[in-house]
């Protein structure tokens, strides 16, 4: 029942014509939109609009959360669902917006700002929880697509990995090619990737994603929509195997970068 309930809201609400200034937003804040095709910008500008509609937005710290605001953390989430099959984060019921970098709030005193951890992020995602992001680092990095870093993509990326319940590096996989696939090469990326760190050497990957499997992909993700190019040319398993699971081409939105310019 709450499941037809919520398809017919849906479709009421993508039958109406998408916000001129909505759209102006999208081009401003979202640097991934003018790259991608007419047809993945339909998809975006749908998830967007039924992502601002269904999540909890909260602002912390003194933000008030506006549409921009909505529209830009959304339609990044947005970019890890234009190729797949999914429910529109059904597990993150809050996106948080704190001002800038955000000391951790304590999970078990409602996400208030009076009991916080010492440790600083940009970003968190929380099992069957919120998402948990610094607006200032979320708007520069949305407005430089292929500058390798976007917090809200690491962020819902870990969402995605949580699903299967195991916090593993691993989202769920039902074609078992892929899945075969994936422990192999992944490991394999991984495991490199913490030997070059270990050496003292340089490493495609930041030092983040040497911390465990989750990070490691959390970390690919942003390279796969952010310097597709590069992760093609150091990893091009890891691009393949990506490219297989989200179901797009990132290569083909930034043609410049295999250009090498």
């Amino acid at each position: 029942m709450f499941n037809w309930l919520r398809a017919r809201r849906r479709r009421k609400l993508l039958a109406e014509p998408f916000p001129s200034w909505w759209e102006a937003i999208l081009r401003r804040n979202v640097g991934h939109y003018d790259h991608l095709s007419p047809a993945e910008q339909a998809k975006l500008r749908d998830i967007t609009r039924i992502l601002v509609a269904e999540k909890r937005w909260e602002g912390c710290g003194g933000v008030f959360v506006t549409d921009e605001i909505k529209i830009t953390i959304a339609a990044q989430a947005a970019l890890l669902l234009l190729g797949a099959d999914h429910d529109y984060y059904a597990r993150v019921p809050t996106i948080i917006v704190y001002p800038s970098h955000f000391r951790t709030p304590n999970p078990e005193d409602d996400w208030e700002d009076d009991e916080l951890s010492d440790t600083v992020l940009d970003g968190q995602a929380v099992y069957r929880g919120p998402v948990i992001l610094s607006w200032d680092e979320t708007l520069e990095e949305s407005r430089k697509p292929d500058d390798g870093f976007n917090v809200v993509v690491h962020e819902f990326a870990h969402q995605l990995d949580f699903l299967d319940d195991a916090i593993n590096g691993t989202p769920p996989l039902d074609d078992p090619a892929l899945a075969a696939r994936w422990r192999t090469v992944m490991t394999a990326a991984f495991e490199a990737h913490r030997r070059l760190l270990e050496q003292g050497e340089e490493s495609f990957f930041t030092e983040h994603a040497a911390e465990n499997e989750t990070e490691f992909f959390a970390d690919a993700t942003e390279a796969f929509f952010c310097r597709p190019a590069d992760l093609k040319a150091d990893h091009p398993d890891v691009y393949d195997l990506l490219a297989g699971y989200y179901r797009v081409q990132p290569l083909a939105w930034f043609p410049e970068q295999s250009d090498g310019r």
